[in-house]
């Protein structure tokens, strides 16, 4: 299975959940039968390492993020990805317009496909002007989202 995250400029919310996703399979031992990778609506960031912070909250977490730059969703993803998770409604909306409708039922809102639990309305809000606490709680919301994620797909 091939799985996809998607947020704005793909360095803070997407990377970080490609790379959990990553650990999580590996210690899994599942990590040679699912393909994570994460890319954004924007190129605002093009070819950038992920935000120091996210950096920092794999660091504190042991997760590496080897390998993980940013990049702009292409139209060739909407075939090549079994799932396509938005981080939130915005990112939704806009893999919606830009993918061919025949594509449509790959693409998820991240939280609601995985029924986790949250009271951010089922997206995982943009920590990019917030302080480090809101990167743990980016993280934990993530953390939680893919275990019950990896669940569905087991």
């Amino acid at each position: 299975m091939k799985i996809l995250f998607v947020c704005k400029g793909n360095i803070c919310r997407s990377p970080m959940a490609e790379a959990m996703a990553r650990s999580k399979a590996k210690s899994l031992k599942i990590d040679d039968q699912v393909i994570f990778d994460s890319a954004g609506t924007d190129t605002l960031h093009l070819g950038q390492n992920p935000d120091y912070r996210t950096s920092r909250m794999m660091d504190r977490h042991n997760i590496s993020m080897k390998d993980i730059k940013a990049r702009i969703i292409k139209q060739s993803d909407f075939e090549n990805f079994d799932l396509i998770l938005a981080m939130d409604k915005n990112h939704l909306e806009r893999l919606l317009k830009i993918a061919d409708q025949k594509y449509h039922h790959k693409i998820k809102l991240f939280l609601e496909f995985c029924e986790q639990e949250n009271f951010w309305n089922n997206q995982i809000l943009d920590p990019f002007h917030k302080d480090m606490e809101m990167f743990e709680e980016v993280y934990d919301l993530i953390n939680n989202g893919l275990d019950k994620l990896f669940k569905k797909i087991a």
